[in-house]
C-alpha cells in the first residue's frame, strides 16, 4: 500500500509540476482556442456557403430552385429536365421574367443546397408571407411537374409532402 501511495503522489508532482512549470496549462488552454476557433471557423463556412439561398427574395426564383432541387432528389438533373423546368417556368412566368439569366442563377444557387427540403425549409416563411394560398397551390404544382419530367419516385412523393405541409396545404392523399 505505501508504494502505490508513493507512485501516485510522485505522478501528482509531476503532473502539477508540468502543469504549471512547464507550460502545461498554456497549452491546454491553447487546444482549447484552438477547438473553438474550428467551431466557429465551420460555422463560418456553412453559414457562407447557405449565404445566396438566404438572399433570394423572389418566391419565383425560389420555386425555380425548388423545381431544380426536385429534379435532383434522384440524381443530377439532365438536360431534358432542365429544359423541361425552362418550359414550365417560361410558360408560368411570361416573357417578362428573364429565363436565361435567372435559370442560371438559380442553377448555382440550388448547388449550394444540401437538400430539397433545406431550400423549403429556407423559403417557406417568404412563402407562407407573399403568396395567397392559390399561389402557394401552384408553386407546390410545378414542383410536381418538374419531379415528374423523367422518373417520378417514392422520394419525389416525400419531398413534395414536406413542401405541402411546410405550405399549410394538406398532403396528396
Amino acid at each position: 500500500m505505501p508504494i502505490v501511495i508513493a507512485v501516485i503522489s510522485t505522478l501528482a508532482f509531476w503532473f502539477v509540476y508540468w502543469l504549471f512549470r512547464m507550460g502545461g496549462l498554456e497549452r491546454m488552454q491553447e487546444a482549447s482556442a484552438r477547438r473553438k476557433d474550428a467551431a466557429r471557423l465551420a460555422k463560418a463556412r456553412e453559414s457562407e456557403r447557405l449565404a445566396p439561398l438566404r438572399a433570394v427574395d423572389d418566391p419565383r426564383d425560389a420555386v425555380v430552385i425548388l423545381m431544380l432541387l426536385i429534379a435532383r432528389v434522384g440524381g443530377d438533373p439532365t438536360r431534358e429536365q432542365i429544359a423541361g423546368i425552362e418550359k414550365i417556368v417560361g410558360s408560368v412566368f411570361g416573357a417578362e421574367y428573364e429565363l436565361a439569366e435567372r435559370m442560371r442563377h438559380a442553377r448555382f444557387i440550388a448547388s449550394r443546397a444540401d437538400s430539397f427540403e433545406q431550400a423549403a425549409g429556407l423559403f417557406t416563411d417568404m412563402f407562407l408571407k407573399r403568396l395567397t394560398p392559390d399561389e402557394r397551390r401552384q408553386l407546390v404544382r410545378m414542383v410536381e411537374e418538374a419531379a415528374e419530367l423523367e422518373h417520378h419516385s417514392e422520394a419525389h412523393v416525400d419531398a413534395i409532402n414536406v413542401l405541402r405541409r411546410r405550405m399549410g396545404l394538406a398532403p396528396a392523399s
